[in-house]
Formats: C-alpha cells, sequence, structure tokens
C-alpha cells in the first residue's frame, strides 16, 4: 500500500490484486479515495468504481471530487465513506505490470477478469468487516465497466445473498437479447479505428497538442483530460514497443482497447445476471441524452419487466453523450449524490422512460 494526496479534498492510497480467473494471475491495480482525515466511520457507503474501454481508474477523480464535495457532512454525517476506482488488468496501470504477458497474448484476457477484480476486492478483507446494517457496498460502472461491475455479482450466489447494497450503471453497453446490436455510424467508426488509431508520439507536448485538438478528447471536462494526458501516456520503450526509445505512447495499449469491441457476447451474459438480480437489489441506470453510440431503441430495451429487469430509477442527463464520466464530472456526481443520499430500498416497478 502507498498513500498519497492526489487532489486538494482526496486523500489516496493505492492497492493492487492478484485475480486468476482463466488461470494465468493477473495484477488489478486500484485506488482507494477518502477525505482527508476521515475515519471509518464517517460515512455508510463504500463506492466500487468501474471504468469504460480506454479509460483509467483515475479519471474518476473528479466524480469522486464532486461528490465529496456535495455530501459534506453538514447534516452531521457524510453519506459515502470512501471510493475505489480499478483498473481492468489490460488498461492504465494494469497494462503496464501486466505488460509482458499481454504483449504476447492479447487473448488473455476478458471482461469477467474485470469482473473478478471487483469480487476479489469484497473478498479481500481489505473494505473492513462490513456489517451490512451499517455499510452499504455499491457498484457503479460506466460503459465496458458497468458489464464488469454487473458480471461481478455472479462470483457471489444465491442472488438474494449478495454483498453489494445496489448497483449504478452509467450508459451500458447492455441490451436485450431481441436486439440485433449497436451497429449505428458512430460504434463502426471507433470500432474500426480504435486497433489501428495513432499511438505513438515524439514527446508528451506533441501528445497533449494533438489530443486537445481532437473529439471526442476536446469535448471532456477539462479536469479529466488533464488527469487522462497525465495518466494516459506513458514513456517508450515498452513491451508492446521494445524497438522505439524515445517518444511516448498510451499507457492503455490500443489493442487493449479493442477488446471491449470483441466482448459483445458478454452484455448478454449481463443481461442474463440483470434478469436474475434486479429483484434482490436496486439497480439504478444513468444515460445520457445525446445517443451518439447506442440508439435510444437499444437502451429502452433493457426495461422488461417480464424477464425480471425493472429498476429503482432511470435517469438522462441533459447535453451528454456516452462518455458521461469525461464529459460531465459534476452532473454525474450530482446524480450519483441524489442515488446515494436515499435509504437503500428493494427494487420497485421500474418508471417507463
Amino acid at each position: 500500500m502507498e498513500s498519497n494526496k492526489s487532489m486538494s479534498k482526496l486523500d489516496v492510497q493505492k492497492y493492487a490484486l492478484t485475480t486468476q480467473t482463466h488461470g494465468t494471475p493477473l495484477i488489478a491495480p486500484m485506488k482507494k479515495y477518502t477525505r482527508p482525515g476521515s475515519v471509518a466511520k464517517d460515512g455508510r457507503v463504500i463506492l466500487l468504481l468501474g471504468n469504460g474501454a480506454g479509460f483509467l481508474k483515475e479519471t474518476w477523480e473528479p466524480v469522486i471530487e464532486d461528490l465529496f464535495n456535495l455530501d459534506d457532512g453538514k447534516s452531521g454525517t457524510y453519506i459515502v465513506r470512501e471510493a475505489w476506482a480499478l483498473d481492468c488488468q489490460n488498461h492504465g496501470e494494469g497494462c503496464t505490470v501486466n505488460e509482458d504477458l499481454l504483449s504476447r497474448d492479447q487473448g488473455l484476457l476478458t471482461i469477467w477478469d474485470y469482473a473478478d477484480a471487483f469480487a476479489s476486492l469484497v473478498k479481500s478483507g481489505l473494505l473492513g468487516i462490513i456489517d451490512p446494517t451499517k455499510t452499504q457496498i455499491v457498484l457503479c460502472g460506466h460503459s465496458a465497466g458497468a458489464v464488469g461491475v454487473t458480471l461481478s455479482t455472479s462470483f457471489f450466489n444465491p442472488p438474494s445473498r449478495l454483498p453489494f447494497s445496489g448497483l449504478i450503471l452509467v450508459d451500458p453497453p447492455i441490451w436485450s437479447k431481441s436486439m440485433a446490436g449497436p451497429e449505428n455510424e458512430m460504434y463502426k467508426i471507433v470500432e474500426a479505428t480504435t486497433p489501428v488509431r495513432l499511438d505513438v508520439w515524439d514527446s508528451r507536448e506533441a501528445a497533449v497538442k494533438w489530443f486537445k485538438k481532437r473529439i471526442p478528447w476536446a469535448m471532456w471536462d477539462e479536469r479529466v483530460l488533464d488527469i487522462y494526458l497525465k495518466y494516459g501516456l506513458r514513456n517508450l520503450p515498452t513491451a508492446y514497443y521494445p524497438d522505439k526509445t524515445s517518444g511516448v505512447t498510451l499507457t492503455t495499449h490500443r489493442l487493449a482497447e479493442n477488446v471491449a469491441f470483441t466482448g459483445k457476447r458478454f452484455s448478454l451474459d449481463a443481461v442474463d445476471r440483470l434478469n436474475q438480480i434486479c429483484k434482490h437489489i436496486p439497480v439504478h441506470l444513468i444515460y445520457g441524452d445525446r445517443n451518439d453510440m447506442f440508439e435510444r431503441e437499444l437502451q429502452d430495451s433493457m426495461i422488461s419487466e417480464q424477464e425480471g429487469r425493472t429498476y429503482a430509477s432511470i435517469a438522462r442527463l441533459e447535453d451528454v453523450g456516452h462518455l458521461v464520466v469525461q464529459e460531465a464530472p459534476t452532473l454525474l456526481a450530482e446524480t450519483l449524490f441524489s442515488i446515494l443520499s436515499k435509504p437503500n430500498p428493494v427494487a420497485v416497478p421500474t418508471s417507463k422512460l
């Protein structure tokens, strides 16, 4: 464990756990975020955060900081005790610490490895002794991370005995099995360009200049972009580019990011799991109202009372696209605070979108 201060209002501790989902040990790096000077009794919610494809655990920091600002304890108590953000084992710091294995076999990892990281954290004892009458563990995942946190519940059965008090899915790439899939134009473009896009620059300065001039990065909240450029670039050479002796590349290799586009079947696994767990824990959906990546029809298909998919709440954030965490961290923090502020309810029949 290593402790440091990352942002003015966050204390950060670094951890790592080893998973062996498919028989090969892989390291899952994670960070625990608390308020400076906080103690374990300060708050009832432990929030576990999962990233979308291509992103880093640190990109959650503006959301966490804004959430802590809202959850100021003025009522006499805090709601959120701590937040944990986890890197997928082939993303961010995970891509660096596992690069010798991953660079030799890009197919080594699936989203189930990421799901295993969340389950391993809950089982590790790092969260302390959990009294469910006093402490609530809430999973929150964005994009592919929404699939990961949903599947992480599969490591605990029966569904009626889950250790989690809630599940929050932010613009999840999950839809009914009756739907054909996410083949809109934006999705096709991202899918086609991710494995071949530019990922080597002569210098960090050249890379920063490149990102700041291009979509979607130019649309991001400035704090998120600064963090992405700080942690999302690393110096050459790497195990992926052993012959490049200068310049920088992506911390998350582009082929690792592309894995998300080959795992559509895991989204169907997540649908099956939601059918099982929605009646046992409250599940909340948060969408951006700009359908730039997934069509509204796909999102609407998530609702199916007949199959068991009912939700505690559904929110649509104005003027936001698929990249909710990156574009609107403050608005997302406000929405999370609204959800977490409520007493933990049983799942209720969903309202219509």
